[in-house]
């Protein structure tokens, strides 16, 4: 089907969306079952698989010729090539979400003919819905989000994860950290790509700089930063793809350039 109705799909996306946030706060309240994937750190609750699998029933019930991508991977049609998917993270954060840290929440992205058109992200806890559309805006529980006002490097708030020169070994701090810890207000490591990305369009944060990334990690929270007139780069400058995950580099307009400088230097 060649015809993508963006408001359409755009309003099921968020009515979906929120129906998924008040299912992961009953299964909070349920005792937690977890799952390492490839470390202690690198978990998987049985909340995420069933809000991924209430993702996809839902959306293959109303659009049973979309794709989807999720973390968990539970939709599996074969590799038929798909004009519109979903990409979707059932728990953006999913250690917050164990800890009981209330920065997490449910990300779903719409990509149609590899553009990014739609981005939802719903923090259930602050009931902060995120939502655009391709060259429509961004939002917050309907107020537009903008980020209008310049800022100097010295003023911004950043996040990272790019605490670890070497993510598997954790246990060398990577040094444009350092600096840019030396030249900001200060940094954060929150967790949560998605809701971070959220909070760089609302303008709590600055940035959002982390070295490796998937897809569903990222895909709705740059098309809603992008929309709210963020920058996106991968670290080295580059595009950032919808396709393939990778390293991100995500920021008030103002300071993007400030950052890739000292990036490059390290």
């Amino acid at each position: 089907m060649n015809h993508f109705n963006i408001s359409e799909i755009g309003r099921f996306a968020k009515e979906v969306v929120k129906e998924a946030g008040a299912l992961l706060v009953k299964l909070r309240k349920e005792p937690m079952v977890l799952e390492e994937k490839h470390d202690h750190s690198d978990l998987v609750t049985f909340a995420d698989k069933e809000i991924e699998s209430f993702l996809v029933k839902k959306i293959l019930s109303t659009y049973p010729q979309h794709g989807i991508v999720g973390e968990e991977g539970i939709f599996d049609q074969g590799d038929t090539y798909y004009q519109t998917q979903w990409v979707i993270d059932p728990i953006d954060g999913t250690t917050n979400f164990i800890h009981n840290f209330p920065f997490y929440g449910i990300s779903v992205g719409v990509v149609h003919k590899g553009v990014g058109m739609i981005g939802v992200v719903y923090n259930p806890v602050t009931d902060e819905l995120f939502y655009a559309e391709k060259d429509n805006g961004a939002f917050v529980n309907d107020v537009r989000l903008h980020l209008d006002q310049p800022i100097t490097l010295k003023e911004s708030l950043i996040s990272t994860a790019m605490f670890w020169e070497n993510p598997n070994t954790k246990n060398t701090m990577h040094p444009s950290v350092i600096q840019i810890y030396k030249e900001t207000r200060g940094l954060r490591m929150f967790g949560g790509a998605a809701i971070s990305l959220c909070e760089v369009a609302k303008g709590t944060l600055n940035a959002y700089i982390v070295p490796a990334l998937s897809t569903w990690d990222y895909a709705a929270g740059i098309i809603i930063l992008k929309e709210a007139g963020g920058t996106i780069t991968r670290l080295n400058g580059q595009p950032v793809s919808l396709e393939y995950g990778g390293s991100l580099l995500a920021s008030h307009p103002s300071i993007h350039r400030d950052l890739l400088g000292i990036l490059s230097k390290h």
